[in-house]
C-alpha cells in the first residue's frame, strides 16, 4: 500500500473508511472488516487499522457490538460538527482502549464533555513512574483546563504534584483509581464490593476452597478487591489461606507455575476467583492444560468481563463495571470542577452488576441467576 508520505498509516486507512461512510458508500448499520481483514487489505500490522477504528468510534463514525463487530453509525450522530477551534479543551488518560470497560468509559466521558461545549484530548498511555509525573507536569502548561487520570503508579512524586495542583486550582479527577487519604475528586468502581460479592456468591454454592489470584497489590483496586475476597470469607467463617493465593507476573510467578502450585495443593480448590478477566483466561488455559474442566471441576469466578465468558462459552460468574456511567460522572465532575473550583470534593464508589453465566456447577441460589448490586455513590 503507498500512501502519502505527510500522514501516517493509519490515517490514511482513517481518511478512506471515513470518506467511505460520508458519501454513503458505506451505509448506516452496514458492517465493516475486521482489523485483521483491514489489515490484510492494507497490507499492514494491525496497529494501524486499530488505531484508525478507533479513532473512527470515538468520532462517532462507528459502533462496535462485543462478539458481533463493527458497524456504520447513524448519519445523526457522526454529522455533528466537530468543531475544534474555539472550543474548551479536557483531556481524558487512561492506560488503553482495548476492552469494553474502557471503550464505555471514553465514549461516555467524550459525549459528556461535548454536550456541555468541550472538546476532549485523548491519552491511551501506560506510564512509567517518571512518564506518568512528565504526562501531569506537561498537562498543566498545555491550554487544557484540566485532566481526567488513570493514576497508575501514585508514586510520591506524582501525588505532590497533584497536591501542588489543588493549591493553584487546576482541575483534575482520577479515573477508576483513588489514593487514601487523598482528598480530591475521584471516580472508581467499588472493587471492595465486587470482589466480596463475587467470593459470596462461590460460598453460596457450597465451595470452601477458593483460590484468589491477582496481578499484584500494588493500587487500590487490587488492595480494595483482596480486601472483599478476605471479608467474605471471614464472614462465612472460612479461614484465609494464603497456599490458595496466586499473584501472575514478575512478583509471583508465571501463570503455569502459579496454576499447577495451587492445583497440587493437599486441599485443592473447588473455584476461583480472578481480579480481573485477562487473568481469567490465563488460569482456563492453565487448567485445561492440567486437564480440568471449568466448571465441572472448577468454578471460575472473574472481574471485568470484556466479553470473555461469551467468546469462550464457558460458564462462569462475572462482575461487570459501570463504564458508561464512570465516564458520565468523570466527566461531570470534572466541568463542574472547572466551573467551580472551591466546591465541595466528590468522591463516588460505582457498583458492579453481577451477572452469572448458567449452567452453574453447583447448587445456585435461585435469586442469583442475575444479581445487580445499585449503582450508587458515597462521598
Amino acid at each position: 500500500m503507498e500512501t502519502p508520505r505527510e500522514i501516517p498509516v493509519y490515517a490514511f486507512i482513517k481518511r478512506e473508511l471515513k470518506n467511505q461512510i460520508e458519501s454513503g458508500e458505506l451505509a448506516e448499520g452496514t458492517r465493516l472488516a475486521s482489523e485483521h481483514e483491514l489489515a490484510r487489505q492494507y497490507n499492514v500490522s494491525r496497529n494501524p487499522t486499530r488505531q484508525a477504528m478507533r479513532d473512527l468510534e470515538l468520532e462517532g463514525y462507528i459502533v462496535r457490538s462485543p462478539g458481533r463487530g463493527s458497524f456504520v453509525a447513524p448519519k445523526a450522530q457522526w454529522q455533528k460538527p466537530l468543531r475544534i477551534e474555539g472550543w474548551r479543551t479536557v483531556a481524558l488518560a487512561c492506560p488503553e482502549f482495548e476492552c469494553h470497560y474502557t471503550r464505555s468509559v471514553v465514549r461516555r466521558f467524550n459525549q459528556t464533555a461535548a454536550d456541555k461545549g468541550f472538546h476532549t484530548m485523548f491519552y491511551f498511555l501506560r506510564f512509567s513512574h517518571e512518564t506518568e509525573f512528565e504526562f501531569l507536569a506537561n498537562m498543566r502548561n498545555s491550554g487544557v483546563e484540566g485532566v481526567a487520570f488513570w493514576l497508575q503508579h501514585a508514586a510520591e512524586k506524582t501525588l505532590d504534584l497533584l497536591r501542588k495542583f489543588q493549591k493553584s486550582g487546576y482541575p483534575f479527577v482520577l479515573v477508576d483509581r483513588y489514593v487514601r487519604g487523598f482528598q480530591t475528586d475521584f471516580v472508581v468502581t467499588d472493587n471492595e464490593d465486587i470482589a466480596y460479592q463475587l467470593t459470596k456468591a462461590l460460598v453460596r454454592r457450597k465451595h470452601k476452597n477458593i483460590a484468589y489470584i491477582t496481578s499484584g497489590l500494588d493500587n487500590t483496586a487490587a488492595e480494595d478487591r483482596f480486601s472483599g475476597y478476605r471479608r467474605a470469607l471471614k464472614e462465612a467463617a472460612i479461614l484465609f489461606n494464603v497456599d490458595l493465593m496466586g499473584i501472575f507476573g514478575s512478583s509471583g510467578g508465571s501463570p503455569a507455575s502459579v496454576v499447577s502450585r495451587i492445583m497440587a495443593y493437599r486441599s485443592r480448590p473447588t473455584a476461583f476467583l480472578c481480579a480481573d478477566d485477562g487473568i481469567a483466561a490465563n488460569l482456563l488455559d492453565e487448567l485445561a492444560e492440567l486437564g480440568f474442566d471449568v466448571p465441572g471441576d472448577v468454578q471460575v469466578a472473574l472481574v471485568d468481563d470484556n466479553e470473555l465468558t461469551e467468546a469462550l462459552g464457558i460458564p462462569m460468574i462475572s462482575a461487570v463495571q459501570a463504564g458508561d456511567e464512570m465516564g458520565r460522572q468523570s466527566a461531570e465532575i470534572l466541568l463542574e470542577r472547572i466551573e467551580s473550583p472551591q466546591r465541595t470534593v466528590q468522591q463516588r464508589f460505582l457498583k458492579a452488576e453481577l451477572r452469572v453465566h448458567a449452567p452453574v456447577s453447583r447448587e445456585a441460589a435461585p435469586e442469583e441467576r442475575r444479581i445487580q448490586t445499585r449503582a450508587g455513590e458515597t462521598a
